[in-house]
């Protein structure tokens, strides 16, 4: 009998519109793109506004903080890749300093019902993952009553 073995995930590949953030969050910040012209805060990161179309994106560093806007819990891994992860509840949050303009998606870690995840206060956090940092977010208090 052979040892079972983890199947390897797919490599982070950034682009040069997405390679800032990716950067940022291997040195354990978060960084958030708006643009330079109008102010619009957008995910996922792109060289054009798509409010203005002024070429004219900036990055800002952002607490990390949050409110989780929606939630949902996977209990079949579609990817083997992820067999070991499940059940994962995969998270939509709201960044703090962006107007609710820039919503990030992550897994909630340790993982919880998609009620019990949905208006929380998080808090973003890195993993390692070949050698990538993930972002992933924790819960850190009440959920806002908005």
């Amino acid at each position: 009998m052979s040892a079972l073995t983890r199947p390897e995930r797919a490599p982070l590949t950034p682009d040069a519109d997405s390679r800032p953030f990716w950067t940022a969050c291997a040195e354990g910040r978060l960084l958030g793109q708006r643009c330079a012209a109008c102010g619009l805060w957008r995910w996922p990161p792109r060289e054009h506004c798509a409010r203005c179309h002024a070429a004219a994106p900036e990055w800002v560093e952002l607490s990390g903080g949050g409110r989780v806007a929606g939630a949902v819990v996977l209990h079949r891994a579609f990817d083997p890749g992820f067999a070991a992860d499940v059940p994962l509840t995969i998270v939509h949050v709201e960044m703090d300093g962006t107007d609710q303009q820039m919503v990030l998606i992550g897994n909630l870690v340790p993982p919880v019902s998609a009620e019990q995840a949905a208006g929380a206060r998080v808090a973003i956090g890195f993993t390692a993952i070949n050698g990538d940092a993930i972002p992933v977010f924790t819960i850190t208090g009440d959920h806002d009553v908005a």
